[in-house]
């Protein structure tokens, strides 16, 4: 019988989204910042920019989006709830994925590390959410708990250390977000030259 499994991630994301700005693109965008008498890295995150910008194919800040790196913090705000068709069975704190508490760890995991050195050049922004991060689901016939698999990362950005949950995978498959519902509570826009 197939039953849904599902993974509630709340607390605390970090993401970082690389822009398509390119230095064809740039004179325009820092046109419109000088409009607002605000560098380019404020005024991008200003509410009137686009509107000042007026490009048709670029409306909102999501628009400019390449490509999104983010993941659940390990904070003392997070929390990982496993349910299994309608009954939870697991709950715990990502800690626990870094530094299991038993002599043998619960999950498989795999942890990469990630650095601000690694970063090609281009416009970022960072962000950080609260709230629900996350509802991922499958449809499995049954849980074997070994083919569950959290992808972990460490990284060194902005003068801060972060270790994030950043991927949920089970028998090879990524497991796709189908709710999120959080509250942005930080935004910062950076130029990497």
């Amino acid at each position: 019988m197939e039953k849904k499994l599902r993974i509630k991630l709340y607390g605390e994301s970090y993401k970082i989204h690389k822009t398509k700005i390119d230095s064809k693109m740039l004179p325009m965008f820092e046109d419109a910042a000088h409009k607002l008498k605000e560098p380019l890295h404020s005024a991008i995150l200003n509410i009137d920019f686009f509107r000042v910008l007026n490009i048709n194919k670029y409306k909102v800040l999501d628009d400019i989006i390449e490509y999104t790196f983010s993941g659940l913090i390990n904070n003392y705000r997070n929390q990982v709830e496993i349910s299994l068709g309608r009954k939870r069975i697991a709950k715990f704190n990502i800690d626990e994925l870094f530094r299991p508490y038993t002599l043998f760890p619960l999950y498989n995991t795999q942890v990469d590390i990630f650095d601000r050195d690694n970063l090609s050049t281009g416009m970022y922004i960072e962000e950080k959410e609260i709230g629900l991060i996350g509802t991922y689901e499958i449809i499995i016939e049954n849980l074997k708990i070994d083919l569950l698999k959290f992808s972990l990362s460490r990284i060194s950005f902005s003068n801060e250390n972060y270790e994030l949950l950043n991927a949920i995978r089970y028998d090879g498959r990524i497991l796709p977000l189908i709710k999120s519902d959080s509250l942005l509570r930080w935004q910062y826009c950076f130029l990497i030259e």
